[in-house]
């Protein structure tokens, strides 16, 4: 392979993900699966040609990725064209989730120079889809949507035979912005500083699991006492994982929604105050949960029209007291969200040692419980299309739990993915979580006045 005349150093999102391919021999849990099936019926040529389009406008799909002089390095081809595109036709929606996850749990040969892979497929209703599995190193989830919308604009473009849309900013600009700021490092450590006093509050935050007290009386009955803060729970070799999918009814889906829509609240909020309740619950009423979030860290218009890979991974700390009521509670995961990503250009790196320099953690160390996304998905995501979005299994995570909530326009029904690794928890620990997740929310907003201690003990 000839050398690129230029290349860069990564930016802070993106050594996130070289902190995890350190820490992971199974380079798929730093991929990102997803695909949206189209309620009407696709031209895949017109599709396939505006494919290549949409690389020539998103700079991000001409990002690759070398290793050099014992670092990584990147750079961005001048001009890229994929020949052709599977088409596949699925005959039953087992055999089309079976083939879709196998794919998604394949590795990427991001050394290679394959950051992407796309399929194009008929689903066994004859909705069209379109499956992308993409280097986290590349994009983000943000930015799969980014790709999905600015490729359907192209696409609608060139069947009415209109003017393309218009441009999307560079991903380029956006890393050379970062890495020729002169005070980056001054101001990130300003930023650092103000986190750690977030992060330590008055005391070392509590490793909350599913199974509740269980993994620490394990440990310290096999005499590896994990101490006064957590057990260890991180073990590279054992990072398989299995993908778990509910549908919330649309009765329920329904209340949430009215009670969001009526208060002008986020569902995420809704969401999570629930799955912090009830973990509160599995683990002797413990008030302190940790949530890693992405924030999506896209400010400026030029950045939100970007590709590529931005969000940051943010230690989501909160302690909600038993006296405090669930609607309360509602307005300080507001306010802690609204303060944390006012901060999110922290990098993960910097967070992680905080975390160890705080609290002493070894590298098998992790105080959170698990990783959450919420996908803030509407009617009019993909430019009026109707439309379904899907995620899929990643064969293997870092975390013990990363759990993906979204509302499904289509069928106006919350669904909630739970990616979850099989070494610390069962289908069954997850199925039990969810339902009493779903069990807490529900209570919640039925009667948002009522405490934390009185919702826990009804259901």
């Amino acid at each position: 392979m000839q050398s690129p005349d230029k290349t860069y150093g990564l930016i802070s999102s993106q050594k996130m993900v070289q902190y995890m391919w350190k820490y992971s021999l199974h380079k798929q849990s730093t991929q990102i699966p997803c695909a949206v099936l189209f309620d009407e019926p696709l031209d895949f040529k017109t599709l396939a040609q505006a494919v290549n389009i949409e690389i020539e406008r998103n700079d991000c799909l001409r990002l690759r990725i070398i290793k050099a002089d014992g670092d990584l390095r990147q750079y961005f081809l001048p001009e890229y064209k994929l020949d052709r595109i599977p088409l596949r036709k699925y005959g039953t929606e087992e055999e089309m989730r079976r083939n879709l996850d196998a794919d998604a749990e394949k590795k990427l040969n991001v050394f290679g120079g394959e950051t992407f892979r796309l399929i194009f497929f008929t689903a066994p209703d004859g909705r069209t889809g379109i499956y992308l599995i993409v280097s986290h190193m590349v994009m983000d989830a943000m930015a799969t949507f980014t790709f999905f919308k600015d490729l359907l604009a192209v696409y609608d473009a060139m069947k009415a035979g209109e003017a393309m849309p218009k441009p999307l900013s560079r991903y380029e600009a956006v890393i050379q912005k970062e890495l020729s700021d002169p005070g980056w490092e001054e101001y990130v450590k300003k930023e650092t500083a103000i986190l750690a006093d977030y992060i330590k509050m008055d005391k070392p935050p509590k490793y909350c699991s599913l199974k509740g007290t269980t993994l620490q009386r394990e440990q310290r009955r096999t005499g590896s006492d994990p101490g006064p803060i957590e057990p260890k729970d991180f073990f590279p070799l054992l990072d398989k994982t299995h993908f778990s999918r509910f549908t919330l009814s649309e009765e329920d889906s329904r209340a949430i929604t009215d009670f969001v829509t009526e208060r002008q609240i986020s569902a995420e909020w809704v969401i999570q105050m629930g799955m912090r309740m009830y973990l509160s619950k599995l683990n002797v009423r413990v008030d302190d949960t940790v949530f890693w979030v992405l924030c999506p860290r896209r400010r400026t218009v030029k950045e939100k029209r970007a590709g590529g890979t931005l969000a940051s991974p943010m230690p989501w700390r909160e302690i909600l007291p038993g006296d405090l009521t669930f609607r309360e509670g509602l307005l300080q995961l507001a306010s802690s969200q609204n303060f944390l990503f006012r901060h999110a250009d922290v990098p993960f790196t910097a967070l992680r040692d905080n975390e160890r320099t705080l609290f002493g953690y070894t590298v098998l160390q992790t105080c959170t419980s698990m990783m959450f996304s919420y996908l803030p998905l509407a009617n009019d995501t993909f430019g009026g299309h109707g439309y379904e979005y899907m995620g899929f299994s990643m064969g293997h995570y870092v975390m013990p739990l990363y759990t993906v909530t979204l509302y499904d326009a289509k069928s106006g029904c919350y669904k909630f993915n739970y990616i979850h690794r099989i070494y610390t928890y069962s289908d069954e620990d997850i199925r039990r979580f969810h339902e009493g997740a779903v069990r807490t929310i529900l209570a919640g907003i039925r009667d948002p006045h009522k405490t934390i201690d009185e919702i826990l003990e009804e259901i």
